[in-house]
């Protein structure tokens, strides 16, 4: 609704991975619509995950996430939302609101659980936990639309500015070290069954292969063996590496090796370009 766009994988807009994400401007009433199906969330567990890119100028509500049948009715109308900087959930009087505050501008993994077997709500932002709340009723709405990028908030509807990414809604109460690996793993390659040059990890950045690599038993079911100067493994869309090497922000990398010959080369290594920019180089001998 109010013709949002979209924008593409770039150094500034890191965590799109493959394909783009969504630009909204509160200003034109921009948000996406799912009227149907009805996903039905009453007496569930669910988990619903959103990297933002917020632009905030007030104390105003943003709105992220909506699904409202009744603004005036108890655990009717569920919303998630920025208030006042900082994150906050609610059911309709059956609210969490998160304790640190966002900066306009800045990348953030946000994630709301609901966990109808323990009652409890729970936010997460980049992966670790922000507020909780125990003994709450569950959501009860039993119709309603999905809006991603507004809310309703009691009458009115609120609506987000900025980037969105990678939505994600699941009928499952996510664990802790669920949120956390979706909030900073960025890329997860196993190496094993019929595709094994595909991203396992959130962001799907699928590799390819060149000559002289072989699918071999591996320290982990399968593993890629590499065979003379022009073997190697590459894939594109890292650009979070590039923000932790420049910008100081932490990152790790790790494998299982067992070289042939012990000689001086790198395991690892980063570069704008494949062969046309310098590269750093992270793992190596």
């Amino acid at each position: 609704m109010g013709s949002p766009s979209y924008f593409s994988s770039s150094t500034s807009h890191p965590y799109v991975g493959n394909g783009r994400g969504l630009t909204l401007s509160s200003s034109s009433s921009q948000y996406l619509l799912i009227s149907s199906p009805f996903l039905d969330l009453t007496y569930k567990s669910f988990t619903i995950e959103f990297w933002i890119y917020p632009s905030m100028s007030s104390t105003t509500d943003y709105g992220i996430f909506g699904q409202c049948q009744c603004f005036s009715c108890a655990n009717q109308c569920l919303s998630l939302i920025i208030r006042s900087y900082k994150l906050y959930a609610s059911f309709m009087n059956n609210d969490l609101s998160g304790n640190a505050t966002l900066s306009s501008n800045v990348w953030y993994h946000i994630a709301f659980v609901y966990n109808y077997a323990t009652k409890q709500q729970i936010l997460y932002i980049n992966g670790y936990q922000d507020a909780i709340k125990s003994n709450s009723d569950a959501y009860q709405g039993t119709n309603g639309s999905m809006l991603i990028g507004a809310a309703v908030v009691y009458s009115a509807t609120q609506y987000y500015n900025g980037y969105l990414d990678n939505f994600k809604i699941s009928t499952t109460a996510k664990s802790a070290s669920e949120i956390l690996d979706a909030a900073t793993l960025t890329a997860y390659f196993s190496f094993d069954g019929s595709s094994p040059t595909y991203d396992n990890g959130p962001l799907g950045l699928n590799g390819t292969t060149t000559s002289n690599v072989a699918i071999v038993s591996g320290r982990v079911n399968e593993a890629m063996r590499f065979t003379g100067s022009s073997s190697y493994f590459y894939a594109y869309g890292f650009y979070q590496i590039g923000y932790g090497r420049y910008s100081g922000r932490s990152f790790s990398v790790s494998l299982w090796v067992n070289p042939s010959r012990i000689l001086s080369c790198v395991f690892v290594q980063t570069s704008y370009q494949l062969s046309s920019y310098r590269c750093h180089n992270m793992i190596g001998f």
